[in-house]
């Protein structure tokens, strides 16, 4: 069964205050996983009072409204403000203590002919932390205006994977660029994919907010509609000298895993080198779309995303620590502004 809550109340501080008391407990479980998962690759514990003031600082000035949402999590769940900033910023604070091997998610659009009845497809794995298997929730957010963002996210952390009222769809992917955290912690990626759900009514205005996001550790936000207007994507990728874009191929096509596509950010991503499965998971995933660009379904999708051999549907033999697994499948219903989420890998083993 798919946890899921929605907000009662508008007002961001209130909506932070609500959801951080009915969810103390696990709130204070992902700032316990992500404290020893700091401490684990910088090899020492991480006060998060430093960088969960500089997280805060750079949240607060660039989107006031989730600064105040985080204020009032951190009231309502009894923990310091700075512990609930530090978790919105994990891939900042991960990037700044050097842990650059960490690989997440493959992420897939396919728009479809503007005709075609079904389509524009979205949909991703979320691989990460076998600690973080009870830790994700869908959060449905009513705002004031009658706007309504849906999210997948970690309880605590404002945003991750979405849909809102406008029928803009955003998925999210880990990116590494040689620059990530050589200069303190930034813009956390995972506000800045919330601030677009919440304020952004298309792909063209989501770009142009993305454009001016001062972020310190990398990502891919890969933004999606599709409407009577016709259908668009492009991938933001979030980095500290960025960012870059990537918009589908002539086939309609976007696929997104761990490395850059942006060829001005090529240079500075060692990623690849070290963990080429990324561009494996990529190729496969391209090639195995390709007979379904003109007409996609959900359904062709997931199958094509099920196959094991490029480990995109990821069930790791060993159970270490720090194990990856896919957590969550995550399909984005445009049309009816929801996410549909299933637990576990494409292939319905969890």
């Amino acid at each position: 069964m798919i946890r899921a809550y929605t907000s009662t109340v508008n007002d961001p501080f209130d909506r932070g205050h609500e959801f951080g008391r009915i969810h103390a407990t696990k709130v204070a479980r992902t700032v316990e996983v992500y404290r020893d998962v700091f401490a684990y690759h910088a090899g020492h514990e991480v006060d998060l009072a430093d960088p969960g003031g500089r997280a805060l600082k750079a949240i607060k000035g660039w989107a006031p409204d989730l600064g105040a949402e985080i204020e009032g999590i951190a009231e309502g769940a009894r923990l310091p403000v700075t512990d609930i900033a530090a978790i919105n910023a994990r891939t900042e604070i991960l990037a700044a203590v050097g842990a650059g091997g960490l690989s997440e998610c493959s992420a897939v659009v396919l728009l479809g002919d503007d005709k075609a009845a079904e389509g524009p497809v979205a949909m991703q794995t979320w691989d990460w932390l076998r600690e973080m298997d009870e830790g994700w929730f869908v959060w449905t957010i009513p705002h004031a205006d009658g706007r309504v963002t849906q999210t997948l996210t970690e309880y605590g952390v404002v945003g991750k994977i979405g849909v809102n009222a406008h029928g803009l769809g955003v998925l999210f992917t880990m990116l590494h660029h040689d620059r990530d955290g050589q200069e303190g912690i930034g813009l956390p990626v995972h506000v800045a994919a919330r601030r677009v759900m919440d304020e952004c009514s298309s792909v063209h205005a989501g770009a142009y907010l993305l454009a001016t996001a001062p972020v310190s550790a990398s990502s891919s936000v890969t933004m999606v509609e599709g409407g009577p207007e016709g259908r668009s994507a492009i991938s933001a990728e979030l980095h500290p000298d960025g960012p870059g874009w990537k918009v589908p191929d002539d086939d309609g096509i976007l696929v997104h895993t761990n490395h850059f596509l942006d060829p001005r950010a090529v240079p500075q991503d060692s990623y690849p080198r070290q963990h080429p499965g990324t561009l494996i998971r990529r190729d496969m995933l391209r090639r195995g779309l390709r007979p379904h660009a003109e007409r996609p379904t959900a359904d062709a999708v997931r199958t094509v995303m099920a196959r094991h051999a490029s480990g995109v549907c990821h069930h790791p033999a060993d159970v270490g620590e720090r194990d990856h697994v896919t957590l969550a499948t995550v399909e984005l219903d445009l049309p009816g502004r929801q996410i549909k989420a299933s637990v576990g890998a494409p292939c319905g083993q969890p």
